[in-house]
């Protein structure tokens, strides 16, 4: 059977197991020292005071029966003063606890998100965005009620479980191994279901992130969903994931409330034999009263942060499930980098294309490609889509590597170059530019965040932009919405090149950067670049033959292979590839 999504992106975002991702937190909150020793501390002391609090109170249980009223009032009065201290150390617990916590999450997504920056354009190819959202933002989220709330009260119910069993075998050691007879009952249960509790809440994370990734996709697409009247099956879609979360999430809480209330029982079947044999030991003065009533105390201080710790259990599965999934993006593999990487200061010669082979998955996108480009030169690659154009594109800006052959700058092997210091040297124009919430302003110095308002100003105006953006409200300053909805295809267009030609690139890749804009803002691009062009390199990829005119050789493409190559000319004479092309669109453009 064929792979599912979710299969594929597992595969590619690896995650570990649950218990070696969570050492591996905890060895990154160590480095925080003085905020996990302030935790320690705080931990610490509330474990004594609760554990001297219960005490204090069969103390006062025996002045009672003594009559004693100057030591009831002492002991009552350190009762009260150990729960002021509590207080005290509770208020710290929980405040460092936020910092650690919240710290390490700020880490983990900062790492997360640094490791998206480094892994290889085809990574997103097969991983969804909503995916990638919801593993950083809603896995997130879960880590930090753990590690804030969670984790801290169970910390703190451990020691206090340790310091009071210590203190219960004291006052009465068969009392204590009484109360002792249900732990392994406790921890069988628990360890027997986890397994369960594990599959439940990772269907969950996996159902809240198909969710995610429908929502991103869909409210991107609104204007391509009206515009084809398909609001019904879209929303029907959705209906269909967010049942399958509810109906994970209710499996998931009715397996939580089943457990809750096993674990009541086999609390309240360890306090039933507690008082049960600890009603004996008193009627028969082995204990008195007061050691009875703080050890009944005890028992109870004892199982709180047992079943808090089982209750826990299924918080940790959740939250582990989360963390190994940030963990799989931290740790996603990198885009390869050279071992001694070629600094490359300028272009110089030529770029060469040897026998390069290029595949997707299956079959051949280029197919041993043979070409080189002089600096200076400006080529036009053209051909049918899927001819394999793009794919030119991609490895041109290093996205991908060939899988057989080379391609060389100036001599040296692309992929031994330093990629920062070559995409210096080059800059693309793409087909369906990606506009980011602002200005048109803060758009273009995209590319360039230290560029002035002069510097573009005098960009616009030096290229023959301007008349573009003049029907903007604000001009240049005008607000293009959510990616870049109140633009027009030219606008957006413009503010592409322009982004290019802010960097004064020496090579300029441009990938159909007219293929949808009205002829009159074409006119202007086209004057534009021309303009540019002058002392530049143009590789140019188009099935739009009105941008030809900006090349001097053209490669033709068919099925990955080069079928043609010359002048404009001299292919148009020809009855080949270049000139059926040329024909078919003939009537439908003015070319030339």
């Amino acid at each position: 059977m064929p792979k599912t999504y979710e299969e594929i992106e597992d595969e590619v975002i690896r995650g570990g197991k649950g218990f070696s991702s969570f050492k591996r937190m905890v060895a990154d909150m160590l480095k925080q020292t003085r905020a996990f020793q302030l935790l320690v501390l705080s931990i610490i002391v509330t474990a004594i005071t609760s554990t001297v609090a219960f005490y204090a109170i069969g103390l006062v249980a025996d002045q009672i029966t003594a009559r004693n009223i100057g030591l009831l009032i002492v002991y009552a009065m350190v009762f009260l003063g150990m729960y002021v201290i509590q207080f005290f150390s509770n208020w710290l617990r929980t405040t460092t606890s936020t910092f650690l916590s919240q710290n390490t999450l700020k880490n983990l997504r900062d790492d997360a998100f640094a490791s998206l920056q480094k892994v290889p354009v085809s990574f997103f190819s097969k991983v969804k965005t909503g995916y990638l959202i919801s593993r950083i933002s809603n896995d997130g989220e879960s880590l930090s009620e753990f590690l804030t709330f969670q984790l801290p009260s169970v910390l703190s119910g451990v020691a206090t479980l340790v310091i009071s069993a210590g203190f219960m075998l004291y006052l009465a050691p068969t009392l204590a191994l009484y109360s002792f007879i249900v732990i392994p009952i406790l921890f069988v249960f628990t360890f027997s279901i986890q397994s369960r509790v594990r599959r439940n809440y990772l269907r969950t994370r996996r159902a809240i992130a198909r969710i995610t990734g429908n929502l991103a996709e869909d409210i991107g697409a609104i204007r391509a969903i009206k515009s084809f009247n398909i609001e019904d099956k879209v929303s029907g879609n959705f209906r269909k994931l967010n049942a399958e979360n509810y109906e994970a999430n209710m499996v998931a809480s009715r397996l939580s409330s089943t457990y809750s209330a096993i674990i009541r029982i086999i609390e309240a079947l360890g306090i039933s034999i507690v008082l049960f044999e600890g009603g004996l030991e008193t009627l028969h003065g082995v204990v008195s009263l007061g050691i009875l009533v703080s050890f009944v105390f005890y028992v109870q201080g004892f199982f709180n942060p047992v079943i808090q710790l089982s209750q826990t259990y299924n918080a940790y599965q959740s939250a582990m499930v989360g963390l190994t999934r940030i963990y799989g993006i931290i740790d996603a593999d990198k885009e390869a980098l050279p071992l001694k990487p070629v600094q490359l200061d300028s272009f110089e010669d030529s770029i060469s294309f040897r026998n390069v082979s290029f595949s997707y998955g299956e079959g051949y996108a280029l197919n041993r490609v043979n070409l080189e480009i002089r600096k200076g030169q400006k080529i036009g690659i053209v051909g049918h889509t899927g001819a394999g154009k793009t794919t030119i594109s991609n490895l041109l800006l290093k996205f991908y590597h060939p899988n057989d052959g080379t391609i060389q700058i100036d001599g040296k092997n692309l992929e031994e170059i330093q990629t920062r210091s070559y995409r210096r040297l080059i800059a693309p124009v793409l087909q369906d530019p990606f506009m980011f919430r602002g200005t048109v302003l803060d758009n273009i110095r995209f590319s360039d965040p230290d560029a002035t308002r002069e510097k573009v100003l005098e960009c616009v105006e030096r290229f023959g932009l301007g008349a573009i953006f003049k029907r903007m409200p604000d001009g240049i300053d005008t607000d293009i919405g959510e990616m870049g909805r109140n633009l027009s295809e030219g606008q957006r267009q413009a503010i592409s090149i322009l982004r290019a030609f802010i960097l004064n690139p020496e090579i300029l890749v441009l990938d159909e950067p007219t293929s949808q804009i009205d002829p009159q803002s074409e006119k202007a691009i086209i004057n534009a670049l021309e303009k540019f062009l002058r002392d530049k390199t143009l590789i140019l990829i188009t099935h739009r033959f009105s941008l030809i005119q900006l090349v001097d050789n053209v490669i033709v493409l068919d099925h990955g292979s080069i079928v043609e190559e010359g002048d404009v000319p001299t292919l148009l004479e020809g009855s080949g590839k270049f000139s059926q092309l040329y024909e078919y669109q003939r009537q439908d453009y003015e070319l030339m």
